[in-house]
């Protein structure tokens, strides 16, 4: 689509040229001429398109407009207006998991933003940014440098989108600390030493580095999940002291350094409502915090309430009613599920965000945070999360959500429908029992990491009846919508290359074992030499892959991670082989791993579906002491 704006300053038409990276279209003098002009400040609407015509409020709002124009335009008359129901949204990208991404992928996931009129950015980063003075902060992670930073704040002042810092001041640290220098500035190995002046001086810098990046004015301070706060070096030096009491002392201190740079400081919430909760559960809906306790936080501390696990309304709505007692601005933090292993999980994302944004609006939470964790690795790409980006975003400016409105917009945007991206899913979703995978299963993870030999998890495939073929129609299905999307080709491609590796190695370990017990020697012999052959081809082509995808995205640290952990699979592969065929050439007597009986890895599954979830590598590798 070719459109000439006109009432735009030469500035604000440069800016507004960045969208072309996202959607058809070209700003041009023979285009169709479009009226641009501005809303007044008491206006409802923040936007409102017809033929020939778009009026905005803020920039962000213009961009937006731009979009649903070029979407809504099909040569008919039509008008479209629109409401902000939640004002200040945006994602949390998560940067700390070993996928630092290229500065330009950023770029790319923020001018997706803008034209759906998202207007806020974090970049969690524990250790992968630059500190004057501290070189092994960040060192050899991939940090981003302050000149990057800057960059990308530079790009999002183009767009209307506020970057904000998300860091960690108290825990999760662990990667860094292991340093030196962080021998005295520890309390245990992941969180610092509360009272240390060195550790104020540490924080110091950190967010006199931050400040220096960025515009804006606020900063996420972190201090979620310091579970052993207090009980390390801590209790060495001070004895036993409450767990409660540690955190107002050191949230004092850090709230003070943020005001001497006039940021606006928020923190993720959890310490306070596991200290109040009887059995220190964060989601414990008889919480009780004091008023005494409550008035210890400083009232211009935003309290960031994190939550995507629940599927109903009302509890949403009565944690934010536990949180009233505080008097602080509360800022929800939902999620879109790519942090369960390889493949995103929208079922749960759908179904715990439709019902967390419908609580925000009823009890008028202005400020959102969409995360996009990478626990264990960051092995979903983050190209997954644009249906999620779309959900949360017609949210914003919808009172009510017709799911068919998403679908149409997520076509728009990917050339895809929303089933499309379903469909990933399905390599997770191996049993009837998971036809909506709301317990979050990931068999697609522990099925491709555990040893062949040992069979951690083969309890809970062995009585499944051709896994072979279910997959191997998964991977024809996603290579089919794989050419129907230059933009997410490879997206597809990855999850095709993973279907076909699991379509033999899911129940490999099964196959070998019932044949070893059945002394079966005609088909431990195939798979010896043909199986186990083909697999090992596979699986490189899959690692190919995923190594484009990687550094199509990211940074060059962290892939080392993937390639260690998929080259241990293919090294025991190897080693499988050499195992079959000195039993088969009985130079030994018995194979003593395929001895033990196969027991279920966990207990946590329901009659329809014997799937779990799993999510940590090194449980799922070996059961073995992989490091100390």
């Amino acid at each position: 689509m070719k459109l000439k704006l006109v009432n735009l300053n030469d500035e604000l038409l440069s800016d507004l040229r960045e969208i072309s990276k996202v959607i058809n279209i070209e700003f041009c003098n023979s285009g169709e001429k479009i009226y641009v002009s501005k809303l007044d400040d008491i206006e409802e609407n923040v936007l409102e398109i017809s033929n020939g015509i778009v009026k905005y409020k803020n920039k962000h709002h213009l961009f937006r407009a731009i979009g649903l124009y070029a979407q809504l335009n099909k040569g008919e008359e039509f008008y479209w207006e629109e409401k902000s129901y939640i004002p200040d949204i945006g994602p949390m990208i998560d940067a700390s998991r070993n996928a630092v991404y290229k500065v330009d992928k950023i770029k790319d996931i923020m001018a997706t933003m803008a034209v759906l009129g998202l207007n806020r950015i974090m970049l969690y980063t524990e250790d992968t940014y630059e500190i004057k003075g501290y070189e092994y902060f960040g060192y050899l992670r991939g940090r981003y440098s302050s000149d990057e930073l800057r960059e990308i704040d530079e790009y999002g002042q183009k767009l209307g989108i506020e970057v904000i810092p998300c860091i960690q001041t108290l825990a999760h640290l662990k990667q860094t600390l292991k340093w030196n220098y962080g021998e005295d500035i520890k309390d245990t190995d992941d969180v610092l030493l509360v009272g240390e002046d060195k550790t104020y001086e540490f924080i110091d810098a950190m967010i006199k580095n931050i400040k220096s990046c960025f515009r804006s004015n606020k900063i996420h301070i972190g201090m979620d999940e310091a579970f052993d706060l207090g009980r390390g070096e801590y209790i060495n030096k001070n004895g036993y002291t409450n767990h409660f009491d540690i955190m107002i002392n050191h949230l004092s201190k850090v709230y003070s350094i943020c005001k001497s740079y006039n940021l606006e400081p928020m923190m993720w919430d959890d310490m306070f409502f596991r200290a109040g909760a009887p059995n220190g559960f964060y989601y414990n809906q008889d919480t009780f915090i004091s008023k005494e306790i409550a008035e210890k936080i400083p009232k211009d501390l935003s309290l960031v309430y994190w939550d995507y696990y629940h599927k109903d309304r009302d509890i949403y709505r009565k944690f934010f009613d536990i949180r009233k007692v505080f008097n602080n601005k509360v800022i929800f933090a939902g999620g879109i599920w790519k942090w369960t292993g390889l493949v995103p999980n929208y079922d749960q994302t759908f179904k715990s965000s439709n019902e967390a944004m419908f609580a925000c609006k009823e009890e008028n939470i202005k400020e959102v945070i969409i995360t996009a964790w990478g626990d264990d690795g960051d092995e979903t790409t983050i190209d997954t999360i644009t249906p999620g980006l779309i959900l949360f975003a017609e949210h914003a400016y919808s009172k009510n959500i017709d799911m068919q409105w998403i679908d149409k917009r997520c076509e728009f945007f990917t050339d895809l429908k929303l089933k499309d991206f379903f469909e990933l899913q399905k390599l997770d979703k191996i049993e009837s029992g998971d036809s909506e995978n709301l317990r979050t299963v990931n068999p697609s993870k522990y099925l491709l990491y555990q040893d062949i030999l040992l069979g951690a998890f083969d309890a809970h495939i062995e009585n499944l009846s051709d896994l072979r073929t279910y997959y191997e129609k998964v991977s024809v299905d996603l290579l089919e919508i794989a050419n129907k999307s230059r933009k997410y080709e490879l997206l597809f491609k990855f999850y095709a290359e993973l279907s076909k590796v699991l379509a033999i190695k899911s129940d490999i370990g099964v196959k070998i074992k019932t044949a070893y017990e059945d002394n079966n020697l005609i088909e431990l012999i195939n798979i010896c030499d043909n199986t186990l052959d083909e697999l090992i081809i596979r699986l490189d082509n899959f690692q190919n892959t995923y190594r484009q995808q990687w550094y199509k995205d990211c940074k060059g640290h962290g892939f080392e991670v993937i390639d260690i952990r998929l080259g241990g699979v293919r090294s025991r592969i190897n080693s499988t082989k050499f195992r079959l065929k000195s039993y088969l050439n009985n130079e030994i007597d018995c194979i003593e791993e395929l001895e033990d009986r196969r027991l279920y890895y966990s207990y946590d599954f329901t009659n329809d579906s014997k799937q779990i979830s799993c999510n940590r590598y090194k449980d799922i590798s070996t059961q073995n002491t992989l490091s100390w």
